[in-house]
């Protein structure tokens, strides 16, 4: 009965998405009141229709009914997101409800003729690859979408790590292959606010997985915490968990794909007890194209985490307080060997996971200045720009590998040891998260430092953060 209803109830609401189009924009803001109207629309043409309490309805042929339960509430149509004539347009923030601060929304607009490399201002991209031959350029692979950008199952081949992050139709990609361990780690410049309640990360996600040795996640961090590159201890790479964070991760459980979520506090993982059995390909049917989306809703005490479109959540539980009450928030894409034969599915290959409509709510502004060079090292320089000064109290974010690093904010007339964020492993093969003060008004920065034994030392993907 379970299974059914989880399965009605999103077949009511894709019958409430195809109720509008053709006429949605005169009738987008009007109150549902109690009355009952019809419409026709044109195939292909979709809506999404909110009611305050829950939805109901029938289905009848070409013909389906849908009714909000009382209290009568505003019924809001929002069409499907036109293709946008330029790309990356600056990020939109709105009151968010109840007036407790600020929407942040992400939607990667954008109708590039080719895959376009995605370099925002008011985003960290961090890529990582584990392997010392990945260090210059990722392992090949195929990545969705094609040269022109035509539409999956289409594809066309990247290699270097601009690639690896890139807009096409609307919408953004991460694509990496590592056989040793590769992650790629988005990080908007905005933090999740629930010092007065419940806050909301919502994000769409396509849901065709191509290896269970390639997945997703998501990081809630205090600001003071952060990491660069947090990755759980018993994985081969990296340095450790935050002190303090939420974790929410995909997973496998019988081959089906399961999201889990845990708590980290004092550097002690806790996971929280959910449904962690039923995967989301036994409620729809995975897609490279359609991305549903995911919904974390948080709160000091309480975490829920599941597909809202479907009804359905993995995690939707009390935790003990957790201290803090705003966070970094990151998006992870991580690969692990994705084509070994053990323990990688059925298909084996290299994912590209599909990402739009990013929004955080409530959401609190931070500055991020990303340095003009992704690298500093022996081969590829050892100093930085940055586009504008740093501001007061601001820090330097970077990951980094080798021994002895240290920076100067003076053109190398004084030098300092480069300080590392606390993260419970330091291992000399590993690149490690550094997080640091930089002096107000600082443009740029000059690294040095010497080889660790299985190669140069290196810095990467390098930034100013300020709150």
């Amino acid at each position: 009965m379970h299974a059914i209803k989880r399965l009605v109830q999103p077949f009511a609401l894709v019958f409430a998405g195809a109720l509008v189009a053709a006429l949605i924009l005169p009738l987008a803001t009007r109150s549902s009141g109690a009355a009952q109207t019809a419409f026709t629309i044109s195939p292909g043409d979709s809506i999404v229709l909110s009611c305050a309490t829950s939805l109901s309805g029938t289905a009848k042929g070409k013909q389906s009914t849908i009714k909000c339960a009382a209290p009568a509430a505003s019924a809001t149509a929002t069409p499907t997101k036109a293709p946008a004539p330029t790309s990356a347009p600056a990020p939109t923030s709105a009151p968010a409800p109840g007036g407790t601060g600020a929407t942040f929304t992400e939607t990667f607009n954008g109708q590039p003729s080719n895959p376009q490399p995605w370099k925002p201002t008011n985003w960290d991209v961090t890529v990582h690859s584990r392997d010392v031959a990945t260090w210059d350029a990722l392992e090949p692979m195929q990545a969705m979408h094609g040269g022109d950008c035509g539409a999956p199952p289409a594809t066309h081949a990247i290699s270097s790590y601009d690639d690896a992050v890139f807009l096409c139709r609307d919408h953004l990609m991460t694509a990496i292959k590592a056989s040793g361990y590769g992650v790629i780690y988005l990080t908007p410049n905005q933090m999740v606010d629930f010092a007065n309640g419940e806050a909301t990360v919502r994000f769409d996600l396509s849901t065709m997985r191509m290896s269970q040795r390639d997945w997703v996640d998501l990081w809630i961090t205090p600001y003071q915490d952060n990491l660069q590159l947090p990755l759980e201890p018993w994985l081969p790479d990296l340095s450790g968990q935050p002190r303090n964070a939420i974790h929410v991760r995909m997973d496998v459980f019988n081959g089906s794909t399961v999201f889990k979520a845990f708590t980290i506090q004092n550097f002690v993982e806790t996971e929280i007890a959910g449904d962690t059995w039923t995967g989301y390909d036994t409620f729809l049917t995975p897609d490279h194209a359609r991305r549903d989306t995911f919904e974390l809703r948080i709160s000091r005490t309480h975490i829920k985490f599941g597909m809202p479109n479907y009804n359905f959540a993995w995690v939707d539980a009390n935790i003990p307080d957790l201290g803090w009450s705003r966070g970094v928030v990151q998006f992870g894409h991580h690969s692990y060997n994705p084509t070994k034969d053990d323990g990688c599915g059925t298909i084996c290959q290299p994912g590209t996971w599909h990402w739009d409509n990013i929004s955080i709510s409530p959401a609190v502004p931070f500055t991020i200045l990303r340095a003009s060079q992704r690298v500093a090292g022996p081969r590829a320089g050892t100093g930085v720009t940055f586009a504008a000064p740093a501001p007061a109290n601001a820090s330097l974010r970077f990951s980094g590998i080798g021994n002895g690093l240290q920076v100067s904010f003076n053109g190398g007339q004084t030098w300092q040891a480069a300080k590392l964020q606390a993260q419970p492993l330091v291992v000399d093969e590993h690149f490690k998260s550094y997080w640091m003060p930089i002096p107000a008004g600082s443009t740029s920065v000059q690294f040095r430092g010497a080889d660790w034994w299985g190669g140069e030392w290196q810095a990467r993907d390098i930034s100013i953060w300020a709150q």
